[in-house]
């Protein structure tokens, strides 16, 4: 997967998305191109950027190109009931030309999807309509606030893992927030196969790095992971002189 990604991260030109009713900032185009890059070549990433980068704006951004460039597939987008009005919000303010439906109340549903529709929904609807979502034809797959599936043994991630789609994007200012199998969580679900099972993560990375500080399989991990995994806080140099 690293290699296969390697081929093309990095020659993507910075979009410009049309239909954005905003100006990117630098590092933001280079999520979305780093987005529109694993997209291409069906593979999944964690976009782990800081509370308050505007991880909402650069999937509006990745949408609007992969539209463009595809069948115009829909979008589906899978957060909690507290952030999904502001992604209504985010849609209508930056893209208000994408049609945009709430899985929400007694009468959802799913018939008669337009052209690069984005459908939002909550965990708790996903894993109640895991059925209807699988069927429908997604371009790409977004967990917002995706630490809710750090366990990939609960409803919510076995739920989520029924629904298919050529890319698969997790968003989260905390990959890890106590232990290492959470990040394996996250990939597993974005990335599969990338760091194996989670019996041989834990022997090869989780109990060498946790328990022995084993700092050459630390480096490993973040060799193997970082291309899959893009994460910039507000005090990096770059994203500084950009804000």
């Amino acid at each position: 997967l690293r290699s296969q990604f390697g081929s093309l991260a990095g020659l993507r030109e910075e979009p410009e998305p049309e239909g954005l009713d905003a100006d990117l900032r630098p590092y933001q185009r280079r999520g979305v191109a780093w987005m529109l890059d694993l997209c291409s070549l069906g593979l999944g990433g964690v976009l782990a950027d800081d509370m308050g980068l505007g991880k909402t704006v650069q999937v509006i951004a990745m949408h609007l190109c992969r539209s463009v460039e595809g069948d115009g597939a829909p979008l589906l987008v899978v957060c909690p009931t507290s952030v999904l009005g502001n992604w209504a919000r985010e849609f209508a303010r930056f893209a208000p030309d994408v049609p945009v439906r709430r899985l929400v109340g007694p009468d959802r549903h799913l018939e008669s999807l337009e052209h690069g529709e984005v459908v939002l929904c909550t965990y708790g609807v996903m894993r109640r309509m895991a059925d209807d979502l699988a069927e429908v034809g997604w371009s790409t797959v977004v967990a917002d606030e995706a630490q809710a599936i750090k366990n990939p043994r609960s409803r919510t991630s076995r739920a989520l893992r029924r629904i298919g789609a050529p890319a698969r994007l997790a968003l989260t200012g905390t990959p890890v927030e106590n232990r290492l199998s959470e990040l394996w969580a996250l990939l597993d679900w974005t990335t599969p196969g990338l760091l194996g099972s989670a019996e041989s993560f834990r022997a090869n990375y989780a109990a060498p790095i946790e328990r022995h500080g084993n700092r050459y399989r630390s480096e490993h991990l973040a060799t193997l992971t970082k291309p899959f995994m893009l994460r910039r806080r507000k005090t990096d140099p770059a994203v500084e002189v950009d804000l």
